[in-house]
């Protein structure tokens, strides 16, 4: 289609929402952007207003008589208003048909939107989380109050927005950051592609830039590769200023001033991370048996079965005061000895395993004590074995799911993770926010259990697998929610192998973590390929 009858096609409908008021800022944004150096648009945009301002002029026609002349000019007036109006139409009609590719036009057909990619914790206020691969609407204002997602553009264009970041797709082409941090993308096809900020616009000529916007509307953007234009949001502003790569400049609604090149502020992929699990199904229900899990490990997701995981022994177990320590399948017979280590270290299912960990505000920072013989002497918490040593690879190394009911913290339980022997650079882990929470779509309901009350404090593995209790059974729903550890960031070295972790619930508030199961990941993929070699 000639570039003209698209840009006139674009055109129409907004001059018409121009003229009754009921333009928004985006689509007055995209109207500027339409009459910029283009005649023709700017010519049709007067003859518009001019059609406008004669039909708004004439009034009905009273049953006064008039003079001849009068009546004459006026029914001439509106004879010329109408055969404008007419002329206007069927010229754009024509142009636009004659042009018309039928391969362009099938495409052009097509549905195009703006996707949700990815999400890692990503919330918006007042408004659903759509599910990956569902679009966001144009014209609606979002809010990111926590986490990261990416965006793709039918261009190509890739964006990938840190919260806080309030935005609004303007157009199929051009997103509105109003406050917050983006990194975008363009790949070949996707050049022009914009950002629009309260100071700037940013138009992408092939590049990798960052975009960031403070509460004032001040903008910083840092091009990381290739280049982008940016003319200042300023009537006086003319001239579109180039940066190209490794340039990075700052804008205050005055002139440019060039700061720090700083490629830390863009983001070329979302955190590696737990991204999504799935369960069984029985009679048409989720059934609580875990068949996979996909994380992500130094950018590259991966699938893995659940009988490529890891499994752990559990070796030490302190609730301190409280007693409600196990779930099990609904009417479970197997009540009693070692059957009970299946909860936690041998079957798949998400809604049993060991509960309600005991403790400690503050993470260890040495060796876990395991001897209960002196009084309140051992470490309150779990303490578990692989079956065989994990080895620290780029990524995630191990998962933790638990379980948690709908009137639980969203973000999951926090809780410590320590090494079961400290030495030089070894330091504990908290974690107060899951990779798949109660908000995210991927976050899966699990079947009804029992609750395993203790008769007494569980102190020990021999308590747990050998107390007496009474059943309850939870009377609201509940879910499966996952986060993934980095041996990283325990301070490992890559490639070190490790034989066991200690967890504790964080005691940050009333409620308590609930390891319903947790395993480790094989150490060799493929990154070209996401594979296992």
């Amino acid at each position: 289609m000639p570039e003209n009858n698209k840009v006139h096609r674009a055109l129409i409908p907004l001059l018409a929402k121009l003229v009754d008021d009921s333009i928004t800022e985006s689509e007055h944004l995209a109207l500027q952007d339409l009459l910029r150096d283009n005649a023709d648009a700017q010519q049709t945009y007067f003859n518009y207003l001019d059609l406008d301002t004669d039909l708004r002029q004439l009034t009905p026609v009273t049953a006064t008589p008039l003079p001849q002349h009068r009546s004459t000019t006026k029914t001439s007036r509106i004879g010329i208003a109408i055969a404008l109006a007419a002329c206007l139409l069927m010229i754009l009609s024509i142009a636009w048909w004659s042009g018309r590719d039928p391969v362009q036009s099938a495409a052009a057909s097509l549905p195009q939107e703006v996707v949700l990619v990815q999400s890692a914790g990503g919330v918006f206020f007042r408004d659903v989380m759509p599910p990956i691969g569902e679009s966001l609407k144009s014209n609606h204002e979002y809010a990111l109050t926590s986490g990261m997602i990416e965006l793709k553009f039918p261009s190509g264009a890739e964006v990938i927005l840190d919260a806080p970041t309030v935005i609004e797709i303007a157009s199929l082409e051009r997103l509105i950051v109003r406050q917050g941090s983006c990194s975008v993308h363009a790949p070949p096809g996707a050049e022009g592609f914009q950002v629009i900020t309260p100071k700037t616009e940013v138009t992408d000529l092939g590049t990798r830039f960052s975009v960031d916007v403070d509460e004032a509307g001040d903008t910083e953007v840092q091009v990381i590769e290739g280049a982008a234009e940016v003319l200042r949001r300023d009537p006086l502003a003319t001239e579109k200023i180039l940066l190209t790569e490794r340039q990075a400049s700052h804008f205050n609604g005055g002139d440019a001033s060039s700061v720090d090149f700083q490629p830390a502020k863009y983001r070329r992929q979302l955190p590696d991370r737990v991204v999504e699990f799935t369960m069984g199904m029985s009679k048409g229900k989720l059934n609580g048996q875990l068949h996979s899990v996909s994380v992500q490990r130094d950018a590259v997701t991966r699938q893995y079965d659940v009988a490529e995981l890891i499994g752990v022994e559990v070796t030490y177990f302190h609730g301190g005061t409280n007693t409600q320590h196990m779930s099990v399948p609904v009417g479970d017979a197997n009540e009693t000895g070692e059957g009970r280590r299946a909860v936690i270290e041998s079957d798949t299912l998400l809604h049993t395993g060991f509960l309600n960990l005991g403790g400690s505000v503050q993470p260890l920072t040495r060796d876990p004590v395991f001897d209960d013989s002196v009084e309140d002497a051992a470490t309150l918490g779990m303490a578990i074995r692989f079956r065989q040593p994990i080895v620290n690879a780029p990524g995630p190394d191990v998962v933790f799911f638990e379980l948690q009911s709908v009137l639980n913290p969203a973000d999951g339980d926090g809780f410590h993770v320590s090494p079961l022997h400290f030495s030089t650079g070894l330091r504990s882990k908290t974690v107060t926010r899951y990779d798949i929470t109660l908000n995210s779509h991927e976050a899966l309901s699990i079947p009804d259990f029992d609750l395993l009350q203790f008769n007494s404090p569980v102190r020990s593995v021999t308590d747990l697998i050998n107390g007496s209790f009474s059943r309850m059974n939870p009377s609201i729903p509940f879910w499966a929610i996952a986060v993934g550890i980095d041996l990283s960031d325990l301070g490992y070295a890559p490639g070190t192998a490790v034989e066991g972790l200690f967890f504790q619930d964080a005691m940050d508030d009333d409620q308590i973590v609930d390891p319903v199961f947790i395993a480790g990941l094989p150490a060799e993929f493929d990154t070209a390929k996401g594979q296992n070699p």
